[in-house]
């Protein structure tokens, strides 16, 4: 529920086509407080952005349901907004162009993941100090899919007010949300389980092989103490 998977001529200009000029001011923004960026970072964008389309391709069954993982908190959080910004850019373009929603949503697809990796940071920051890269990578990764399932829910919402003539697709599929209401809450919650789960893992990972990579995380002090060390004892 980051993620519109909604083909075209479904949603109304009158929705798409602001959101599409809005994340494009969004995008312009972004490459220019990234302007000074080092090829080191520019790698790292790559390498991020295929990781994340690779995993955004899988689907994983939850349940009767697939459900793609996103990485959206981790890639947030070792970015921040305006990198991790035009990565997703990148792969929602991809996206679209396999099939995994339409074109007109691309650019409230950027807004939707945009918005909740842009969050990643700060609260990976504000929670680094006390709880630990590990941890403090989980928790950003709940904060991000919150706000992107929030979005999306709204979205939703707000094509089904605006113009709900236009969208008979989508009428039609939600007709019996009040059945489905308490289904999709459900799986949602448990997907920020789930990727809330893998960003910790990715932090432990991290922590044990390029810790210079995680914002405000040291390296770990080794267990053995030093020749010298002994010595004095």
């Amino acid at each position: 529920m980051s993620h519109l998977h909604i083909p075209d001529g479904v949603l109304p200009p009158l929705l798409w086509a602001p959101g599409l000029a809005l994340a494009l001011i969004a995008l312009v923004w972004s490459a220019r407080a990234a302007r000074d960026r080092s090829p080191k970072r520019i790698a790292l964008q790559g390498a991020l952005g295929g990781l994340m389309l690779a995993v955004m391709s899988i689907p994983l069954p939850v349940f009767a349901l697939e459900y793609c993982l996103t990485l959206a908190g981790p890639v947030g959080v070792l970015l921040g907004p305006a990198g991790s910004y035009q990565v997703i850019a990148v792969v929602v373009v991809i996206l679209a162009m396999l099939g995994q929603g339409g074109l007109t949503v691309v650019g409230l697809n950027m807004i939707v993941m945009g918005a909740g990796a842009a969050i990643a940071r700060p609260v990976y920051d504000r929670c680094a100090a006390r709880f630990g890269a590990p941890a403090s990578l989980a928790i950003a990764t709940a904060a991000t899919q919150l706000v992107s399932g929030a979005l999306w829910f709204a979205l939703i919402a707000l094509a089904l007010r605006v113009a709900p003539s236009a969208t008979p697709a989508l009428v039609q599929g939600v007709a019996r949300i009040g059945v489905f209401a308490a289904i999709s809450a459900a799986l949602w919650l448990l997907a920020i389980v789930i990727e809330s789960a893998v960003a910790f893992g990715i932090g432990r990972f991290l922590m044990r092989v390029r810790p210079d990579l995680l914002p405000n995380a040291a390296a770990p002090t080794p267990t053995l103490a030093t020749p010298a060390a002994r010595s004095t004892t």
